[in-house]
C-alpha cells in the first residue's frame, strides 16, 4: 500500500452510487423521494438489524480489502459499537449506514500505519468513522443520497458527543464528501494499484456544510437541525 498525503480533495468526476457504482454526473433523473419525508431510526440490537440484511447486502468492501484493512471478519462488533441507521423514504427503507467510533481499532484509520496519518484528530476520542451510504440500485440519485447523508450526519451528531469524522472511499466519493465539509487527508494505493482517500473533517466544518445543504435541499419533514443548534453542538 502507497501511501501520499494531499492537502484539498482529490480531483474526482461525477457521482459514485453509495455502493461504488458510477452515477453520470449531474444526472436529470430525480425520485418521487425528493418531495416526501425522510425518517431516520437507529437499528440498536441484531435482531433490528437483521431486517437490513437484504440491503445490506449492495455494500461494497472494496475499499478495505484492497487497502489490507482486515475488517471484514468483524462486521458484527462494527455493528455492536457503532450506530447502525435505517433511513426510510415515508414508510420505505431506502438506506443503511454505519458510524464507527474510533478507541477499539475497528475503523480503517485505525488500520492504518500510525505515522502515515497527518492528522491524529482522526484517531482521537470523539472521532467517528462515516460507513457507506447503502441505497437499492432503483434509489441511488444525487438528490436523495445527499439527503440520507444529511439526514445521518445530523442524527449522529444530535446522539453523540462528536468531534469529527473520517472515513476511507473512492476518489469519485470524495468530491461528494466534500460538499459535507471534509477533505483528503491523505490518498492510498490498494494492491490492486486503484488509489482510495482517507478523507477527514471537524465536526464544527461538517455542521456548518450541513446547514447550507439542509436550507438548500431539503423536503419540509425531515428532521432538521438550525445551524447555532449544530454550532453548540460543534
Amino acid at each position: 500500500m502507497h501511501v501520499t498525503e494531499q492537502q484539498g480533495i482529490c480531483p474526482a468526476t461525477g457521482w459514485a452510487a453509495a455502493a461504488g457504482e458510477a452515477v453520470p454526473p449531474r444526472t436529470k433523473m430525480m425520485s418521487d423521494g425528493a418531495r416526501k419525508t425522510l425518517r431516520f431510526q437507529v437499528m440498536r440490537t441484531a435482531d433490528e438489524r437483521s431486517a437490513l440484511a437484504g440491503l445490506r447486502q449492495h455494500a461494497a468492501l472494496t475499499v478495505e480489502q484492497d487497502l489490507g484493512l482486515e475488517l471484514a471478519p468483524f462486521e458484527s462488533r462494527r455493528d455492536e459499537i457503532g450506530i447502525v441507521g435505517a433511513i426510510f423514504l415515508e414508510e420505505r427503507l431506502v438506506a443503511t449506514i454505519r458510524f464507527v467510533p474510533t478507541g477499539y481499532g475497528m475503523t480503517g484509520a485505525e488500520r492504518l500505519p500510525g505515522d502515515l496519518i497527518p492528522d491524529k484528530n482522526i484517531l482521537r476520542p470523539g472521532s467517528w468513522e462515516v460507513g457507506r451510504l447503502i441505497m437499492q440500485p432503483g434509489d441511488r440519485h444525487p438528490e436523495l443520497l445527499a439527503r440520507c447523508l444529511t439526514l445521518a450526519l445530523q442524527e449522529l451528531i444530535r446522539l453523540h458527543e462528536v468531534r469529527c469524522f473520517h472515513g476511507t472511499t473512492t476518489l469519485p466519493m470524495a468530491r461528494l464528501w466534500r460538499r459535507f465539509g471534509m477533505r483528503t487527508a491523505l490518498t492510498a494505493i490498494g494492491s490492486s494499484g486503484k488509489p482510495y482517500a482517507l478523507l477527514f473533517g471537524k465536526v464544527s466544518d461538517v455542521a456548518a456544510a450541513l446547514s447550507v445543504l439542509e436550507s438548500a435541499r431539503a423536503a419540509p419533514g425531515d428532521i432538521c437541525y438550525s445551524a447555532p443548534a449544530l454550532r453548540r453542538m460543534a
